[in-house]
Order: structure tokens, then C-alpha cells, then sequence
């Protein structure tokens, strides 16, 4: 009787855990359609096929879809981002090496780079995660004397700005991938690198970020 049970009870988390993805599916198409601020809870449950009361099981408000939303997405490029590997690399290349990949990651999937854009735009919780291994980077290469020794706050908002955008214009087929080459190789030079320099290392990570 208690196998059976534990039996029960494991099939109805799988059968949970199967309609949250469902309705998290469900948001990221619809996202990726309208934005963040035209969607609707009405529209959720319509895409996934559940009830509203479902919807409100996993969910109580929108904003928690949306942030539950932001959350998979992160993860999904904090898995990428843990294959890359630090061995011979200074943190000027680690650092467009990542960059790179997040690029690669929502060209290799626009859908997903478009609701990244969106929930970026918005108002969902900023991703702790990328913060924490951006400040890592960006400290270690100040004491290399790669980068400037500037408040990490801005320099986050030089790389990942810059980034946003053109993470945009790639995505929608405006900018090619030399043109983001270029950009990283810009924040970069701001960072302290010579120019020349950071257009080499960002040339070299973009190759090294297609074979990952």
C-alpha cells in the first residue's frame, strides 16, 4: 500500500510540474508576441488549455507567471554559461566569450531572445545570477589590469545596455553578427582594453562562442 502511494503521489507532481510548464510555455509564446504589458492571464489559459482557477493554483498573480517566466529563461543561459571553461583565458576574453554565447543562445532560438527582451524591459526581478558572474569578471580583471577601476554597478550597465540592444537588433535581423563583434568589442575598449586589443579578443571569442 505505501509503494503504491509514493507511486500516486509521484505521478501527480509529474503531472503538476507538466501544467506549469505548460502554462510557462504558454506565456513565452505570448510574450514573445505582444510584450510583457499586453498579456493577459485570459490569454495564458487559453494558450495552455487549463481553467483560470488552474492558472491561479501555480500562479496567483501574472507578475508571479512573469517572474517564474524570468526565471527559466535565465536558467536556460546560466546552463550555457556553466560549460565555458576559464583554463587560458584572461577575464577580457572570459568576458566576450559569455557575451557571445548569450548572443549565439537567442539567435539559435529568437523566441526566447525576444522574451528576454521582454521580462528585460519590464518589470521582473533582475537575474541575480548574471550580476554575481559579471562583478566576479569584471573584478579579477581589475586586478589583472585588463579593466578600469570603476563601481562594477556601471560598468554592468555599459556592457549589459549595449548588449540589450543589440541583442535586439540581431534577433529581429537588423545587425549582423560582425556588427555585434563590434559592440562587445566597444564595451571592451571602454573597460580599458585598447581598441585593437578588444576587437582581436572579441573576433576570437565569437568564433570559440559558435563551437561551445
Amino acid at each position: 500500500m505505501r509503494v503504491n502511494l509514493e507511486a500516486r503521489a509521484a505521478s501527480a507532481e509529474q503531472r503538476r510540474l507538466r501544467t506549469r510548464e505548460r502554462l510557462l510555455d504558454a506565456a513565452e509564446r505570448i510574450v514573445a508576441d505582444k510584450g510583457v504589458e499586453q498579456a493577459s492571464i485570459e490569454e495564458f489559459v487559453v494558450a495552455a488549455g487549463v481553467s483560470r482557477g488552474t492558472f491561479y493554483n501555480y500562479f496567483p498573480t501574472a507578475t508571479d507567471l512573469l517572474n517564474a517566466l524570468n526565471l527559466r529563461v535565465a536558467a536556460h543561459l546560466d546552463d550555457a554559461l556553466d560549460r565555458l571553461s576559464p583554463a587560458g583565458r584572461s577575464p577580457a576574453a572570459l568576458l566576450a566569450l559569455s557575451l557571445h554565447m548569450v548572443l549565439a543562445a537567442y539567435l539559435d532560438d529568437p523566441v526566447r531572445g525576444w522574451v528576454a527582451l521582454q521580462l528585460a524591459h519590464s518589470r521582473a526581478p533582475r537575474v541575480r545570477s548574471f550580476e554575481a558572474r559579471f562583478a566576479a569578471l569584471y573584478v579579477e580583471g581589475v586586478r589583472q589590469g585588463q579593466f578600469r577601476e570603476i563601481a562594477v554597478s556601471a560598468a554592468w550597465t555599459v556592457a549589459f545596455g549595449s548588449m540589450r540592444m543589440v541583442q535586439r537588433d540581431v534577433v529581429a535581423g537588423a545587425a549582423t553578427p560582425v556588427e555585434a563583434a563590434q559592440v562587445i568589442a566597444l564595451v571592451l575598449a571602454a573597460f580599458g582594453l585598447p581598441y585593437d586589443e578588444a576587437e582581436r579578443v572579441s573576433r576570437d571569442e565569437a568564433v570559440a562562442a559558435r563551437r561551445i
